[in-house]
């Protein structure tokens, strides 16, 4: 029942993926079977002109012979220019355009914090092998085994007509080796998709390989690196040689039953004509018939082990498609007219989830419960509007955990969070996201000008920025002295794939630049200062000192000089709030605040 529903399942999927092309889809489909059938016809045009032959009637048999190259030239010269015409201008790359923005706008639905339990390059292969099978996958359907199989029904059908007896022979092998195929590929099928597996855990590998290339040679591990990648290969190669080899033994005697059953048949009519129960040319129609019957089958057969894993890797693609983003979006809910930026939190309980990710089998059992090393517990406190607090405490305390619940990258298990009075989970959250500032500790950046990465942190529709407001972001993020020295193209100097050709420092000022150019009412610093040396921390505590006025600013610390001056400290331990207060009273009266103080540690 269930696995009925999978296939049910499968189907429409690829139905709803191509129903933007369905017209065109039709219509190259209904030419082809056209064409097919005109192919049919054209045998029995020459086994009759063969017949005129013996009987002296040239005439006649020049008249079949001119019909059936009428018949030929039309099939091949028109049908297939009007067929391929419309392939290339309304499907072709075109489709491959739609699966890609589909995909991408699927990525983009999910939320934050499935983005981080899932392996990009993971993702990233999924997402292409998909694509890639499912478009060959339609084509190989829709331009070889549906037309084949109209073609060998509709031969068939044809032949039950003219002599019963050498049809219901071709029935009974082609009948028993469908059964034979289908029982061949169902036992397959778990091999193949372990295949599959194996060759997503070596897409992962490279893909982390190239990712951290700069450290494989920095660190002079080509050697090595490349020998654990070649042998990391070998297992993939091995098992998958083995796999195919395995179903080769079963294909191939098969393959020979079909062409057991191919001339049985033709010394069936080869004896019906020596009867007389045929004409001569009948062994013309035959031959050629019998030809689309077995000869389509062994095509369509031959492309079973390509297929087989098409449809796996369009079933994983259809798994990641298939996930449902834990974070409403909300795009109906309540947007604040007066935005004040006070944030409350309430009782908030929070566990990070346990996640299928992209890696793991779609009959995997989902498993119940939370990761206890990673969970803030009964959280409550008042950040009022406008105010500048941070957070401190050892590496994995949960700072960043409470600070991601304000950004909605997950949702609290339990309590409620508030930004104005309003429940977070009431506001419009693209809205919400368009008024907070972010400035993390990594700071991405596209391959694009200084200027195009500032402006990206633009709400939808407002990237037409006043060259005013983009030189006061440029000017509060420190930038200006750096930007000056870019004398040739300045804000429109490219930095590079992800931003190689700024420091580390420069990258972080960027960051705020792209935070300030929103003019968000929360401003959020995610231990912006955590990897940079004293000039840099300067230039970013001047950022900071100048981007939180006016504004509700958050700041996670890695050092005591960047929240010192805060209106209020929240020193976090173990997943809980285990102080807060000014600088100065958490030094006399809190003791965590005390140890961080005397080891001078905020996040490491």
């Amino acid at each position: 029942m269930n696995k009925e529903k999978n296939k049910k399942s499968f189907i429409a999927q690829i139905v709803s993926l191509f129903k933007p092309f369905k017209k065109y889809v039709f219509i190259v489909f209904f030419i082809t079977i056209f064409s097919q059938l005109i192919g049919t016809l054209s045998p029995y045009l020459f086994g009759k002109s063969i017949d005129a032959v013996n009987k002296n009637n040239a005439s006649m048999a020049f008249y079949f012979l001119i019909f059936a190259f009428l018949l030929s030239a039309f099939q091949s010269i028109f049908l297939s220019w009007y067929r391929e015409g419309i392939e290339i201008q309304k499907l072709g790359s075109n489709i491959d355009k739609s699966f890609s923005v589909f995909s991408l706008n699927k990525m983009l639905q999910f939320s934050i914090g499935q983005h981080i339990n899932e392996h990009s390059g993971v993702k990233q292969t999924v997402v292409n092998k998909g694509q890639n099978s499912l478009d060959q996958l339609v084509e190989a359907v829709l331009y070889n085994i549906l037309p084949n199989v109209v073609q060998m029904l509709v031969t068939l059908i044809i032949l039950a007509i003219m002599d019963w007896r050498i049809a219901l022979t071709a029935f009974v092998f082609v009948g028993i080796y469908i059964y034979l195929s289908l029982e061949r590929n169902k036992k397959a099928f778990p091999e193949i998709n372990e295949i599959r597996k194996k060759h997503q855990a070596q897409g992962k590998m490279q893909s982390e390989l190239y990712r951290n290339s700069t450290l494989v040679i920095s660190e002079a591990q080509e050697l090595p690196t490349v020998k654990n990648f070649n042998n990391f290969w070998d297992k993939v190669t091995i098992f998958e040689a083995k796999t195919w080899m395995d179903y080769l033994k079963s294909f191939y005697p098969q393959r020979g039953f079909i062409i057991v059953g191919q001339y049985s048949c033709l010394g069936l009519g080869i004896w019906l004509i020596l009867t007389g129960q045929h004409s001569v040319g009948m062994i013309v129609t035959l031959m050629s018939w019998l030809g689309f019957i077995f000869g389509n089958l062994l095509n369509i057969m031959s492309t079973q082990r390509r297929m087989l894993f098409q449809i796996v890797e369009i079933r994983k693609y259809f798994d990641l498609l298939d996930i449902v983003p834990d974070i409403d979006p909300n795009p109906n809910g309540i947007i604040i007219e007066k935005l004040q930026g006070q944030i409350e939190f309430r009782n908030v309980n929070f566990s990070y989830p346990y996640r299928k990710n992209a890696e793991q089998e779609e009959n995997e059992e989902e498993i119940e419960g939370s990761n206890p090393d990673h969970t803030v517990s009964n959280i409550n406190f008042t950040i009022p509007a406008g105010a500048k607090v941070g957070f401190v405490g050892m590496s994995g305390s949960g700072k960043t955990t409470i600070v991601n619940l304000i950004r909605r990258y997950y949702e609290a298990t339990d309590g409620e969070i508030l930004i104005d009075g309003v429940p977070l989970k009431e506001i419009n959250l693209k809205w919400l996201r368009s008024h907070i500032g972010n400035v993390e500790q990594k700071i991405d950046l596209f391959d694009r000008s200084i200027k195009d990465n500032i402006l990206f942190g633009l709400p939808e529709g407002q990237k037409n920025v006043e060259d005013k407001k983009l030189q006061k972001a440029v000017k509060d993020a420190s930038l200006t002295d750096f930007i000056e020295k870019l004398k040739d193209h300045g804000l429109e100097t490219m930095i590079g794939e992800g931003g190689i050709k700024v420091s580390g420092g420069e990258r972080q000022r960027i960051g705020i630049a792209r935070a300030l150019i929103k003019d968000p009412k929360i401003l959020i610093f995610d231990e912006a200062t955590s990897a940079l040396d004293s000039h840099n921390e300067k230039l970013i505590h001047d950022a900071i000192n100048k981007g939180s006025k006016g504004r509700t600013t958050i700041i996670i610390a890695h050092r005591l000089s960047t929240i010192a001056d805060a209106d209020k400290i929240f020193v976090v331990a173990d997943g809980k709030i285990v102080g807060e207060g000014t600088h100065e009273k958490l030094s006399k009266s809190c003791k965590e605040y005390k140890n961080l103080l005397k080891h001078q540690l905020f996040g490491m």
